[in-house]
């Protein structure tokens, strides 16, 4: 996805899922908008094994960060049990986390901790017309979709 085509969608002021299907341009929008976060990318596989081995690394990772620090955790679903270590960094340390996804009925299904009212659910969907303006064409978008990854 190219960053400089503006989304409709605004960020919330606190911690938030994103969610939306895979190319929707979710972890480019992110790396736009919160530059300065703390990055975690679970689809680095040797971070997801050793998060998976070793869940207490997971939370070492943000000992070092001052109060009320930006963190990105792209690919959430792929471990939810870290929600836990979320939820107690947003009460304990006053984090704002960026959570993105493509799967919200994975963490659902799996009865996880969802954070309450501590984030709230976003979705980022396929380039609309207004998002896109005179670069939109109904040909391309019938036939390609919106999709910023196509």
């Amino acid at each position: 996805m190219d960053a400089s085509v503006p989304r409709l969608f605004a960020p919330p002021r606190g911690s938030y899922f994103l969610f939306g299907p895979r190319g929707s341009g979710k972890s480019t929008w992110l790396r736009h908008l919160h530059p300065e976060a703390h990055w975690i990318d679970l689809l680095d596989e040797g971070l997801y094994q050793r998060y998976l081995v070793d869940p207490s690394l997971f939370s070492a990772e943000f000992d070092g960060l001052p109060r009320g620090s930006s963190v990105v955790v792209d690919e959430v679903q792929r471990l939810p049990s870290l929600l836990n270590v979320v939820h107690q960094k947003i009460e304990a340390r006053r984090l704002r986390f960026a959570l993105s996804g493509s799967s919200a009925r994975k963490l659902r299904r799996s009865g996880v901790n969802l954070l309450a009212v501590r984030a709230v659910r976003r979705a980022l969907h396929p380039f609309v017309p207004e998002e896109l303006g005179t670069a939109f064409s109904l040909t391309k978008t019938l036939e390609w979709g919106s999709l910023p990854i196509v």
